[in-house]
């Protein structure tokens, strides 16, 4: 990918976020290098595993998803358009910091690892580092929002999640699984 493409990307990614409601101004200040630069993944074995990777998937596959399973559901299981894109735009964000590029070659040649987790960071799941980063940039988000935001964060043995989740994290959970079968190529 481009510079120019991941700066396009970038800003798509900040406006819609910023369409559905959420002021991105200290999370741009704070964040913005990292969060345009960020990998959706640490291991290259399918080739998703590149600078600006976790923006362009979340844009152009993930967030869709989720946008068109809620469209089938029947309209009194219907979730709010505008927060469910909040919620799938921002999940992935933790990764522009847990995600560093490996400097130990071997590991990038002979096992893929392109990105390692950032050991300097307290060892969190993706969802719970995003919502730490957005906390950091007071953006607030609502039980239901978290809920939806760390789902996948839930072990799926956890019948908590599995059997009790709202409508709204039930589909980030299905579209983050479409999304992981078509990028890995199955």
């Amino acid at each position: 990918m481009t510079n120019e493409e991941m700066n396009k990307n970038f800003e798509l990614f900040m406006k819609k976020v910023e369409q559905c409601g959420v002021n991105v101004e200290k999370l741009v200040d704070k964040y913005g290098d990292a969060l345009r630069e960020a990998s959706f993944t640490n291991i290259n074995d399918h080739g998703n595993a590149y600078p600006g990777s976790m923006i362009e998937i979340v844009l152009k596959k993930l967030t869709p998803y989720a946008v068109r399973i809620n469209e089938l559901l029947p309209d009194f299981q219907k979730v709010d358009k505008t927060t469910l894109v909040k919620v799938c735009l921002l999940h992935h964000i933790g990764k522009a910091i847990k995600l560093i590029p490996n400097d130990n070659q071997w590991e990038v040649d002979k096992r893929l690892m392109v990105y390692k987790y950032n050991n300097e960071l307290p060892s969190i799941r993706t969802g719970l580092m995003s919502l730490s980063m957005l906390n950091e940039c007071g953006i607030y988000l609502t039980k239901e929002e978290i809920e939806a935001l760390t789902i996948n964060d839930r072990d799926l043995t956890d019948d908590q999640s599995r059997f009790f989740a709202s409508t709204m994290a039930s589909i980030v959970r299905m579209a983050n699984e479409l999304t992981y079968i078509e990028i890995n190529g199955k």
